[in-house]
C-alpha cells in the first residue's frame, strides 16, 4: 500500500514578503561587507560618544528583537487589535521622511544600550535567529492582520505589520549609511 504525503505550505502575504526579503538582502549584503573589517575596526568608536560598526549592527538586532516580541504580544492579543487608519499612515510617512534626511537622533531607552565590544559573527547569528522567527511571524500572520496595529514605535505610535517592515528597513538604512562611512574611513 502506498502512502501519500501531503504538506501545507503556507506562503507569506506577497507585499510582506517582498518587504521582508528586501530586509533580508540588505541585512545579509551588509554583514559580507563586514567581514572584510577585523574585531579591532569594527569595534572601533569614530569619536568620544559614538558608535562602533559593532555596536549599530547591536542596536538593529536589538531594534528587531523588541520589535518582533512587541507583535508576538500583541498577536496573543487579537481581538483588542485596531486596524490601521490614516492618521497611522501619515506619521509612518512622517517616520520614514526623519529616517532618510540622515539627521542623527538618540536612540529610545530600551534600544540604546550596546556592549562596548561584540564579535560580528556572534551578532550575525544572534541576528539571524531573531530573522528567521520574523519569518515565521509573518508566513503564519492571518491576511485579516496585516492592517492591525500590531507595533507600537516609541515616538510615533501604533503602525501596521506593512508600516513596520517599512520602518525597519528605512532604520537599517539609515544606520547602514553610518557604518558605510566608518567603514569607508577605516580603510582609507
Amino acid at each position: 500500500m502506498t502512502q501519500s504525503v501531503y504538506s501545507l505550505n503556507i506562503l507569506m502575504n506577497p507585499q510582506l514578503e517582498n518587504k521582508y526579503l528586501r530586509l533580508e538582502a540588505s541585512r545579509n549584503r551588509l554583514l559580507d561587507e563586514l567581514e572584510a573589517l577585523d574585531e579591532q575596526q569594527l569595534n572601533t568608536a569614530p569619536a568620544e560618544g559614538k558608535w562602533s560598526i559593532n555596536q549599530h549592527v547591536a542596536h538593529l538586532v536589538l531594534v528587531d528583537e523588541q520589535t518582533l516580541s512587541y507583535i508576538q504580544h500583541k498577536l496573543q492579543q487579537q481581538d483588542t487589535l485596531e486596524p490601521s487608519t490614516f492618521s497611522c499612515a501619515v506619521k509612518a510617512f512622517i517616520l520614514k521622511l526623519a529616517l532618510i534626511s540622515g539627521r542623527k537622533y538618540k536612540a529610545p531607552a530600551p534600544v540604546a544600550t550596546v556592549p562596548d565590544y561584540a564579535q560580528l559573527q556572534h551578532l550575525r547569528q544572534q541576528w539571524d535567529a531573531v530573522r528567521f522567527n520574523l519569518e515565521d511571524v509573518l508566513t503564519e500572520l492571518p491576511p485579516n492582520l496585516v492592517d492591525k496595529c500590531l507595533f507600537k514605535h516609541p515616538y510615533v505610535g501604533p503602525l501596521n505589520m506593512l508600516q513596520t517592515l517599512s520602518f525597519l528597513q528605512d532604520h537599517f538604512d539609515h544606520h547602514q549609511r553610518a557604518m558605510q562611512a566608518q567603514a569607508e574611513a577605516l580603510v582609507r
